[in-house]
């Protein structure tokens, strides 16, 4: 298997780790402040979850907080590689957010929901360039998800109502994009 240019984001002590693991078998793995200038040269983009401070008086405040500075934040980690992305890349949306506050109410399939929601977004906009995204379960090994970077394989952990991530790199993403910008127009 040739070696890979691989980005690896999200919770710092977790990053150095995979980042090890990814240069064990024989990649280039890069931080965010490992990059340079440059498109199209990463194959492969792991963004992992992270621990989010509590912030906020309210359980309300702090629910806003956590999604806000965590999950959503990943919207915008996602946005910023996308031009680096090369046709063919594989882009690993590793579940995990946590909240530093454990009394915290959670909803695990919901944050699930959103990343796929995130895959989605990653394939329409890199439209015609085709990525493989795969959800990747937080509970993964270091060594599970570099096995799924080279594999290309789904997480079986990650089903999403009955079935892995429902749209294929051959789904026309222009539709998703007209769907969704429809619904948003219609809810609001």
């Amino acid at each position: 298997m040739a070696p890979m240019r691989v980005l690896i984001t999200g919770s710092p002590d977790r990053v150095a780790a995979l980042s090890q693991c990814f240069t064990e078998a024989g990649d280039e793995a890069l931080t965010r402040t490992d990059l340079g200038p440059g498109s199209g040269d990463i194959q492969c983009y792991v963004q992992l979850g992270t621990t989010v401070p509590v912030r906020g008086e309210t359980v309300v405040a702090r629910v806003h907080s956590f999604l806000s500075d965590g999950l959503l934040e990943r919207f915008t980690a996602a946005e910023r590689v996308l031009a680096r992305l090369a046709d063919g890349a594989a882009v690993l949306l590793v579940a995990g957010n946590q909240s530093a506050e454990t009394a915290a109410p959670d909803d695990q399939a919901a944050r699930l929901l959103l990343l796929q929601v995130l895959a989605h977004a990653v394939r329409a906009d890199v439209a015609p360039n085709r990525v493989r995204v795969r959800l990747i379960n937080g509970d993964r090994t270091d060594a599970e998800i570099v096995e799924f970077a080279h594999s290309g394989a789904k997480d079986p952990t990650t089903v999403i109502g009955g079935s892995p991530a429902s749209f294929t790199a051959g789904s026309s993403y222009e539709d998703w994009r007209i769907e969704v910008m429809g619904l948003v127009h219609v809810q609001s």
